[in-house]
């Protein structure tokens, strides 16, 4: 299935748009905000987070789902009143306080033990490699080395060297390596669980990466049970095609998602 272009599509979303019990559930990198060289180069402008914060008066409930700490998500974002989730589901903002996955806490010295021995590994002699440490993920960035291709062999060759299988996973996304805990805890288990614990009916999903398959493809699901949704990939040559064709419509980049936003809270 091939995506349709959000701005061909304006009238079929315009459900989406007169519901204000619609809610709205985004990731951040490479979504409403730029992919940078370094995780914290990346920002959220002031013109999306004008428009986040319309979207938040607007609509019953807007959620930003992120791969990076929920403490990071929120520095970054800047915006009150949202729903912050972390590190693809495993930790969330709640009542105040940063509440970790019950199951997540016990690989919290697993992650941290190997990502000692990573940093302290042949790795830590590649230049442009960028270590980022999430508490409960360990990623490994690779797109500011001079040799991409090497530079992510070499990180997996290192990985499998000193990973313990039994209770850690290799992810991958957009020049990027990640070690997460051996748990189906992903960003398509929190998207099912936002929308039974706040019994959503619209839902719409903005993501741009390998993680956010996972959350197209529980929407899916999810439309057998009279969800509406509507899954929108911000389109990047990085991603697969599985990737592509599991989402329903597709914006082309970063000022698409914010275009798109204005026309939602005009």
């Amino acid at each position: 299935m091939n995506p349709i272009y959000v701005f061909d599509e304006l009238e079929e979303l315009a459900k989406y748009k007169k519901d204000h019990k619609t809610s709205i559930l985004i990731d951040i990198d490479g979504t409403i905000s730029e992919i940078s060289p370094t995780p914290e180069k990346a920002v959220v402008t002031s013109s999306m987070r004008k428009q986040l914060i319309k979207l938040k008066k607007k609509y019953q409930m807007v959620a930003v789902i992120s791969g990076r700490s929920v403490k990071d998500a929120m520095t970054m974002v800047g915006v009150d009143g949202l729903l912050y989730i972390g590190n693809h589901g495993m930790e969330y903002f709640n009542n105040g306080k940063i509440t970790i996955d019950s199951e997540a806490q016990k690989y919290l010295d697993p992650i941290k033990n190997i990502s000692k021995k990573l940093k302290n590994s042949e790795l830590s002699q590649i230049k442009g490699l960028i270590f980022e440490d999430k508490g409960i993920c360990f990623s490994i960035h690779y797109r500011e080395c001079e040799s991409q291709k090497n530079a992510h062999q070499k990180i997996l060759e290192i990985i499998n060297k000193y990973i313990d299988k039994n209770k850690l996973k290799i992810m991958e996304g957009r020049k990027i390596v990640e070690i997460k805990p051996l748990l189906s805890k992903d960003k398509g288990f929190i998207v099912e669980k936002i929308i039974k614990d706040n019994h959503l009916h619209s839902v719409m999903y903005l993501g741009d990466d390998i993680t956010d398959f996972d959350a197209f493809t529980k929407l899916q699901e999810l439309e057998k049970n009279n969800i509406q949704t509507a899954s929108i990939l911000v389109l990047s040559n990085e991603i697969p095609d599985y990737v592509k064709n599991s989402s329903l419509f597709y914006v082309k980049n970063v000022d698409d998602v914010l275009k798109f936003f204005k026309w939602l809270t005009n």
